[in-house]
């Protein structure tokens, strides 16, 4: 465990830098939003293409590892439901807990599967957002349109959302390039590196800026309630699925570091545009980046051995 936890700390550290320099002002609030959009549209898909287009998928386990994060998915949404009648919040407050429990960070589960299991972990962590995004934010629309009032989720936004996300964009170049074997000028794939280089450091950094450590203390259970299901409770179910279908290794691995990782920034864009708790939703994440760094080297050891 103390190895993993070696590995992972330098990427918990780049996420406390960048909470220190925005809090510092440094380079400028202006900075961030920009880079963001760099990474999320350009880095990440650059880095996504490369790893795909040079990865054996000949031996990724598509079928069952399908299987386990759609699985997966449904224990995330099914589970948070059912936490509503305990709970006792309003519909805003509980759409925060629900996106908490089920929405995933995908640049730290990138960083971290680069960091302990090197650059093939980055096509099995592209594999399980192409498989588990379209479910969940069909899933996150319909019940956030519900539990916020309108009742009427926009059904027509899920396809055009998940077509015009750059990961989702990402996938389907690096696939099809791997699958009809189509080759690949060198110095294109020269400068797909050179992009990827800068993609986790940056987006490390953005993490760190946008954490926002605050909480009403009134909603101090259901923060704790996000936190819990998320970081401790996912894992282990992560971990029951992936034996029941036969899914084992690195596949595993990147399973179960999806299952346990912090919620998405996203989220908090989503609480805002949707008329959720977005205060909520802000202690939610920051607590949960906060507290990963202590519960995921345990988790990762335990499925190590």
């Amino acid at each position: 465990m103390i190895a993993i936890a070696g590995a992972i700390l330098p990427i918990f550290l780049l996420i406390v830098i960048g909470y220190v320099f925005k809090r510092t002002g440094f380079p400028g609030d202006n900075f961030w939003a920009p880079a963001e959009k760099l990474v999320y549209y350009v880095l990440l898909p650059a880095l996504i293409i490369r790893s795909i287009t040079e990865s054996d998928l000949t031996t990724m386990p598509v079928g069952p590892m399908a299987l386990a994060i759609l699985s997966l998915g449904s224990c995330l949404i099914v589970l948070a439901l059912l936490t509503k009648p305990i709970l006792r919040i309003d519909g805003p407050s509980f759409t925060s807990v629900l996106q908490g429990s089920t929405r995933i960070n995908a640049y730290l589960c990138f960083a971290i599967g680069d960091a302990l299991y090197g650059p093939k972990s980055v096509a099995l962590c592209a594999y399980f957002l192409a498989v588990m995004m379209p479910f969940i934010n069909a899933a996150l629309v319909a019940l956030m349109s519900a539990y916020v009032g309108s009742g009427k989720p926009n059904w027509s936004r899920v396809p055009i959302q998940v077509l015009q996300n750059p990961i989702i964009i990402g996938c389907a170049i690096g696939w099809t390039i791997n699958t009809l074997a189509i080759p690949m000028p060198s110095w294109l794939m020269t400068l797909l590196t050179i992009l990827d280089r800068g993609t986790l450091p940056i987006a490390l950094l953005c993490i760190g800026a946008g954490l926002v450590i605050m909480m009403d203390r009134t909603r101090i259970v259901a923060l704790g309630t996000a936190v819990l299901l998320k970081l401790c409770i996912m894992p282990v179910i992560a971990i029951a699925l992936c034996q029941f279908y036969g899914v084992s290794g690195l596949p595993m691995a990147i399973i179960v570091l999806y299952g346990g990782a912090p919620a998405s920034p996203a989220s908090y864009i989503l609480a805002r545009q949707m008329g959720g708790d977005a205060p909520l939703m802000a202690a939610i994440l920051s607590a949960q980046t906060i507290l990963a760094a202590l519960t995921l080297p345990p988790i990762l050891a335990y499925i190590a051995l």
